[in-house]
């Protein structure tokens, strides 16, 4: 069943990011807030079409921070082709930024509520990462189909020589994305299709190559998590395939004793945007009972 989120007259802020030239927060307000959630969107999509699950957020007092990545959307910057240490250090200055509002008179008390935050495939990535770097003012972590695994079924060589590639022809399309990948609702799937700011042609070499080597990085370096986090991802999912979040499922946190609640949740025929497939109203659930569970 396709729902579309009513989001027209919600309360939004605009916030300036420093040091990123020029992306910009949209703070969307939940009526009365127990919490503060920044959302990173995945590879060459954007936040506007992050529109229903703003909505179940706010319903659960969540207020919602959303950016586009930089050259994703409305965002400034070289289109599509961008490192991914460059999307972790922007993500870490828009996570600087929500603080500062929160501190501000503007923020109205937001600086006491619990932050979390939240990234869908290469989000994931990004957002992982992130949390890795600086976990001390995080409530927790979700990961939605995160780029752990990215290019499984392709060649090793062609796995091998992806990041070389990536710097010596970072123009160069590598990888195409299939849209019929993304859900199993045709709606969805048309709605992906015709949407002019989402990124239709080849996966740049650069965005490519770094996002791979990224996603091995991240899962190993999981073992220092600390903080409590939900992975969800579809058991059909192509693009990234939940042998990464399995792997990050066992290993993260593992350094510590005790370690961080890690909670791993994989839907059967499940294909990679999972709050827009078949199984969304399970995975709604799921978000739902983790997120109460960590706010009370």
């Amino acid at each position: 069943m396709r729902v579309t989120a009513n989001v027209t007259h919600m309360r939004e802020t605009l916030l300036p990011v420093p040091g990123t030239g020029g992306l910009q927060v949209t703070l969307h307000h939940a009526d009365d807030p127990r919490a503060v959630l920044v959302l990173v969107h995945g590879f060459g999509e954007h936040s506007g079409r992050y529109g229903r699950m703003i909505a179940f957020l706010r319903s659960r007092g969540i207020t919602v921070a959303t950016y586009d990545l930089r050259g994703h959307g409305t965002a400034p910057g070289p289109r599509y082709r961008v490192a991914m240490e460059t999307h972790i250090e922007d993500n870490l200055a828009v996570r600087d930024a929500v603080a500062q509002w929160s501190r501000s008179e503007e923020g109205a008390g937001a600086d006491a509520l619990p932050r979390l935050l939240m990234g869908h495939s290469m989000g994931g990535q990004v957002a992982g990462e992130s949390a890795l770097r600086r976990p001390w003012d995080l409530k927790g972590l979700i990961l939605s189909s995160p780029g752990l695994a990215v290019g499984e079924g392709k060649p090793a060589a062609l796995k091998a020589v992806a990041p070389v590639v990536g710097r010596l022809l970072p123009f160069l399309p590598v990888e195409t994305l299939d849209a019929n990948d993304i859900s199993r609702v045709p709606e969805y799937v048309d709605d992906y299709r015709s949407d002019p700011l989402v990124h239709q042609a080849g996966v740049p070499a650069l965005t490519a190559g770094t996002m791979l080597a990224g996603g091995a990085r991240l899962i190993e370096r999981s073992r220092t998590l600390r903080v409590p986090t939900l992975i969800v991802n579809g058991s059909a999912d192509p693009i990234t395939a939940p042998t990464g979040a399995r792997r990050f499922t066992q290993l993260a946190g593992s350094d510590h004793d005790p370690r961080p609640e890690i909670t791993y949740r994989e839907f059967e025929g499940g294909k990679h945007e999972l709050f827009n497939d078949l199984c969304a109203d399970e995975a709604y659930e799921v978000l739902g009972e983790w997120l109460d569970a960590r706010l009370g």
